[in-house]
């Protein structure tokens, strides 16, 4: 698939790549540029937003929510005319890992699935729909919509789909501290009362594994795409997120003046459903690294996670 946008194709930039490893940080500066539109997670919109109203990310309920307001009635003509307990059955059964095969199958002879191209004909209409409410880019064109869901299965399903110019984003952080930081309790402002899931540091190292070799997969198939490394975000952020806009079709050198050395001054609302907690932070960010892994996470855990990762460590640029 070419990373030229067409003229009649939805450009979709997809933040990919597992939990805890900068997505939400870059999402939002991304969203600072006038040519983007962040709609956070849409493989949660179903159920946290439509069905359980959960927080957007600019602080009100999802039906508050203006930017998603006129979404629901230019989709759909209001959410109420969706379908919800059909779609998020569809969500359950086409948009999981264990599905990738049969997508990965209709990804290399182009021929979709009944119910593959029934879930699409739910996404397509939304992401559609926020870059018509969002308004226009700069220069007159649409703008480009930021999807922050990560799984490899919603990206893989959304390049299935013609109408849409899906360009992925492969962010990825070291596997001890992604271990490490699924191993903290956090809470969930947007839902009173309840915290992140936590998972072993084992189990998030096979999920390393799998997804990041799967990312590459899914760019071997033909599906434009684009690798971060958190750290090499960190130690140049100009020039990562400058990369990172020309690859999603935004020209220009001097895109991100938001960013003043390791301090990021933010204006635009993030209109985001699901994700880290970091998408309701203020105005200013102070960029750092999160390397507390290295003395917090405990010697079993992190050798655990090393031998586990350690075939493919050194294939994404990190040492055993």
């Amino acid at each position: 698939m070419s990373p030229e946008q067409g003229p009649d194709r939805q450009t979709v930039l997809f933040i990919g790549g597992l939990g805890r490893s900068g997505t939400t940080l870059i999402e939002k500066l991304l969203n600072e540029l006038p040519q983007t539109q962040a709609v956070g997670e849409t493989v949660h919109l179903w159920e946290r937003g439509v069905r359980d109203q959960e927080r957007c990310g600019c602080g009100q309920p999802f039906t508050a929510c203006p930017h998603w307001g006129a979404v629901g009635e230019a989709a759909f003509g209001s959410w109420a005319n969706v379908d919800l307990d059909r779609v998020i059955d569809l969500r359950w059964k086409q948009d999981r890992s264990r599905m990738l095969p049969q997508i990965f199958r209709a990804l290399r002879s182009g021929r979709s699935s009944d119910e593959q191209n029934e879930y699409l004909g739910y996404l397509r209409p939304v992401l559609q729909a926020s870059a018509a409410v969002a308004g226009p880019s700069p220069d007159g064109g649409t703008k480009i919509i930021l999807d922050s869901s990560k799984h490899l299965s919603t990206a893989a399903l959304l390049a299935l789909d013609p109408s849409l110019d899906v360009r992925v984003l492969h962010v990825l952080r070291d596997p001890r501290g992604v271990a490490h930081s699924w191993t903290k309790v956090i809470d969930r402002p947007e839902a009173d009362g309840q915290s992140m899931p936590t998972y072993k540091p084992s189990r998030t190292a096979l999920r390393w594994v799998t997804d990041n070799l799967g990312f590459e997969a899914l760019a071997k198939l033909g599906v434009a795409t684009h690798r971060l490394r958190y750290e090499d975000f960190l130690a140049n952020p100009q020039a990562s997120m400058t990369a990172v806009a020309n690859f999603a079709g935004i020209a220009g050198h001097d895109l991100f003046p938001m960013i003043e050395g390791m301090t990021i001054h933010l204006q635009n609302p993030m209109h985001s459903i699901a994700g880290n907690p970091l998408r309701f932070d203020g105005d200013e960010i102070t960029l750092k690294l999160d390397d507390a892994w290295k003395t917090e996470l405990d010697a079993k855990a992190k050798a655990t996670v090393t031998r586990i990762t350690r075939p493919v460590l050194k294939r994404f640029g990190y040492q055993a």
